[in-house]
């Protein structure tokens, strides 16, 4: 008797439990259910996105759509409680789906939205919105274009905004290494203020700060840095020799920042203006700086030699140099007169006398006037110009002197009677 009581009672025991498991199985059932996680999602600023929750058993819970980061119930339900215009929400009765809508997207959209259903312990499931900016420079906390006296400071500064956080890249425009001291230069440098000490002429130019942050477009700001310094002058030739009747050209190169006024004087003081005498060029340079300043002077007559002064003027200075041209004579045209006793004796005996054009002729060669008649050895004499010698009167000569060499004594007797 104990031992069937003993097994009936646990059979009743096992039955209460059973039973009481399939209650259990049959509220827990019951009970709303996730079905989905959310998906995170990433869009660019200015598009539209939805958040979809979807939901079992729903009963007669109800689901709301809150944004973490504002603490700020959206929706509940089909109702819509934020102010927020943007955003609204819908519902899928087939796919027991809840869509929260948010319109035209904005930074500030950015973070993490529950879909939370009000449970005795709220259940919440979440997905999160990120929203990319692209790049863009504040121009109101960005430098504008700089002007620094040549060896001082500056400090140049790009403020962009975007997300994720833009990058800052300095380059030069023009290509060149940045300068930022004496000893330290680099092609590129990171970061949104750029500081360059003692800045000199050589850093002067375009600076471009690059913002990217990985979502086109990139966007680039242009900074002009001007150094302002005196003029200064090189001339390479400051001593020029030149012949009357040649034209020269006259060369000074300056440097200068606001860019010089350069012109030409004479040494009196007299500004030199273009004309037929003078033609004025300025030739930019690279840098632009850089002038190379040319006077040419045509023609040159006793009145331009001289000194002239090129002049280079701007508002932190003036500088000046002279060039001074100088009359190196007339290049030499004919042959230098015999100057040794033989070569005096040579002429001498190459020409006779002609009492006829009492002048004196070149003594023909022999080879040229042989087989040929007496006219026609006259027409092939060759004249050439006479030493000056004295000419002898027609009445002290009755003839002509003889086609033949002069003995050497004779010639000495001649020239003594000469000179």
């Amino acid at each position: 008797m104990r031992a069937g009581r003993g097994r009936g009672g646990v059979t009743i025991r096992l039955w209460l439990l059973v039973t009481l498991l399939h209650q259990i199985q049959g509220v827990a059932s019951r009970d709303p259910v996730f079905i989905a996680d959310i998906q995170n999602q990433t869009v660019s600023e200015g598009r539209n996105v939805r958040f979809a929750c979807r939901v079992e058993n729903l009963g007669s819970h109800k689901v709301a759509w809150i944004h973490y980061e504002n603490s700020a119930i959206l929706t509940v339900a089909n109702h819509v409680i934020t102010r927020n215009e943007r955003i609204t929400v819908s519902r899928d009765k087939r796919q027991n789906t809840f869509y929260l809508h948010i319109r035209d997207v904005r930074e500030t959209d950015t973070g993490k939205y529950m879909c939370q259903i009000n449970t005795a312990t709220a259940m919440t499931i979440a997905g999160y919105l990120t929203v990319v900016v692209p790049p863009d420079i504040v121009d109101q906390e960005s430098s504008g274009d700089v002007i620094a006296q040549e060896g001082n400071d500056i400090k140049l500064r790009c403020r962009a905004r975007g997300s994720p956080r833009p990058t800052v890249t300095w380059k030069r425009e023009d290509g060149q290494r940045i300068l930022f001291n004496k000893t330290t230069e680099l092609l590129e440098y990171e970061g949104e203020v750029l500081r360059l000490s003692k800045v000199s002429r050589m850093g002067m130019g375009a600076y471009l700060c690059i913002a990217s942050n990985g979502y086109p477009p990139t966007v680039s700001k242009r900074i002009l840095v001007s150094v302002d310094f005196p003029p200064m002058l090189w001339i390479p030739h400051q001593l020029i020799g030149a012949a009357r009747g040649k034209t020269v050209v006259l060369e000074c190169y300056t440097e200068a920042h606001p860019t010089s006024l350069n012109y030409w004087t004479r040494g009196d003081g007299n500004m030199i203006y273009d004309s037929e005498k003078y033609h004025i060029e300025n030739r930019k340079g690279n840098p632009e700086y850089k002038i190379h300043m040319l006077l040419t002077v045509r023609y040159l007559e006793e009145a331009d030699y001289g000194t002239y002064r090129c002049v280079a003027k701007n508002p932190r200075g003036e500088t000046d140099g002279t060039i001074k041209i100088y009359d190196s004579g007339p290049p030499p045209t004919t042959s230098p007169p015999p100057t040794t006793e033989a070569e005096m004796f040579e002429k001498i005996n190459n020409q006779v006398w002609d009492v006829a054009d009492n002048r004196t002729r070149k003594r023909p060669s022999p080879l040229a006037v042989s087989g040929h008649e007496e006219g026609e050895q006259r027409n092939m004499i060759e004249f050439e110009p006479s030493l000056n010698l004295p000419a002898i009167s027609t009445s002290a000569v009755t003839r002509a002197l003889p086609l033949m060499p002069l003995p050497a004594a004779t010639l000495l007797s001649l020239l003594a009677l000469l000179f």
